[in-house]
């Protein structure tokens, strides 16, 4: 029997007895009322990490959605094979590649005829002094997407499109005519992607304007990401004090998921697993706190990307400057920004002025120079874009530096890494 902690958090599925409604965004609302307008497309945008996939399981039963992911998509047709392997269909529908047609003119011949034949068919198959000899047979996407109209038009169920942003942007113009012609046919459908890639869909094919019902999420507050903690914590007959829920808020960055790990961390920390008698307040000391913290580093990995942000670009023939910094180490202008933003408190945006701000709180003596923090600024974000063009955990533009993964500055401000790639320069390791 699994434990009940496990039901109560949920980082990687859709929580119910954690489940918040944010009172002031109203997504809930706008999703059910999204989904009764005829011929629409639902777009539902928000940073990573915030709730679009949970919005989604709990406002449609999971018998509702149909899901696909952006991320191993090239064709429509996929998209729609997809659907229908869903469905229970058919995995193969083919369609005649070539025809040729001998009627009165003799050597009269047509290109792809675009006319479709059950199989077995169509070989030798003469009508009305037409004859038509058959190609090669292949997968066409227009067959599924007929297929999918048939089964679904009218329908309740909602195909669900995650991630959008993932598909290539060839693909994307495709799959995007593809999506506003089978809304127009009455299937149900929403799109899922992060906010700076929301308007993939328009720019995509722009008779969509007008045509989207736009769902915007955002970071949660602290109070938002206590309210999960409160709501669990009471499930399980647990009393934590008011400001280790709030500190565990603040270090989960605007993230719902991160706080439901975090949470899961704390009571697998106190050895807590299953619902227990609130007689008295269960104490959390710093250094089970911290314990916490590092044990939920242990669910995501992003030492290379540390270690590759930590080396910068590379140059020939100079020795970069090394700056005295309060943690005990020396370092270049890439660690200095590194150890900065590890700073509380705990943030995913920073303008230049706060981030040389913090550079010089860190440094002891002398601080890197602004233009040599701009110019690493500005390769860090290629490094970044480097490791995952789609999924760059940060990016640098008009002097404003973005946190792109709230993961991403959780594990460089709890996990050991910084602190290990110091031992390891100074030989201690």
């Amino acid at each position: 029997m699994t434990d009940f902690i496990f039901d109560v958090f949920v980082p990687n599925g859709t929580p119910t007895h954690t489940y918040v409604k944010r009172t002031a965004e109203q997504n809930e609302e706008k999703l059910a009322a999204a989904l009764e307008i005829p011929n629409m497309v639902i777009s539902i945008s928000g940073p990573s990490k915030t709730g679009k996939t949970a919005l989604i399981n709990t406002c449609l039963t999971q018998e509702r959605i149909i899901p696909a992911s952006g991320q191993s998509l090239r064709t429509s047709n996929e998209l729609w094979q997809t659907v229908m392997r869903w469905i229970g269909g058919p995995e193969e529908i083919e369609k005649i590649k070539e025809r040729v047609l001998k009627a009165g003119v003799a050597g009269k011949t047509t290109g792809e005829a675009g006319v479709f034949f059950a199989k077995g068919k169509v070989e030798g198959e003469a009508n009305g002094g037409v004859e038509f000899t058959t190609g090669t047979l292949e997968k066409y996407g227009v067959e599924f997407f007929e297929a999918v109209v048939k089964d679904l038009s009218g329908s309740d169920f909602v195909v669900f499109l995650d991630d959008f942003h993932y598909i290539s942007r060839e693909s994307q113009v495709e799959i995007a005519k593809s999506i506003k012609a089978i809304a127009e046919r009455g299937v149900r459908i929403c799109i899922a992607s992060v906010p700076h890639k929301s308007d993939d869909m328009v720019r995509a094919n722009d008779e969509l304007t007008g045509r989207i019902v736009s769902i915007l999420f955002d970071y949660w507050t602290v109070t938002e990401l206590e309210n999960i903690a409160k709501a669990g914590f009471l499930a399980l007959g647990v009393d934590i004090a008011p400001a280790k829920v709030k500190q565990l808020a603040t270090e989960a960055l605007g993230s719902p998921q991160l706080m439901q790990s975090l949470c899961l961390n704390l009571c697998l920390e106190k050895g807590i697993r299953n619902k227990q008698t609130m007689q008295y307040r269960t104490d959390v000391s710093n250094a089970e706190f911290s314990a916490a913290l590092e044990r939920t580093t242990l669910q995501t990995d992003y030492s290379k990307t540390v270690e590759k942000l930590h080396t910068g670009a590379k140059e020939r023939g100079t020795q970069r400057k090394e700056f005295a910094l309060k943690d005990g180490s020396q370092g270049d202008v890439y660690r200095a920004i590194l150890v900065s933003l590890m700073q509380n408190p705990p943030r995913l945006s920073f303008d230049y002025d706060e981030i040389m701000s913090r550079i010089r709180e860190v440094c002891i003596g002398d601080a890197p120079a602004g233009s040599s923090v701009q110019l690493a600024l500005k390769q860090m974000d290629g490094i970044a874009k480097d490791l995952s063009r789609e999924n760059s955990v940060l990016e640098w533009d008009d002097d404003q530096l973005e946190i792109t993964n709230p993961y991403f500055m959780f594990y460089l401000r709890s996990s050991q890494k910084i602190e290990q790639i110091n031992k390891s320069k100074s030989g201690m390791v």
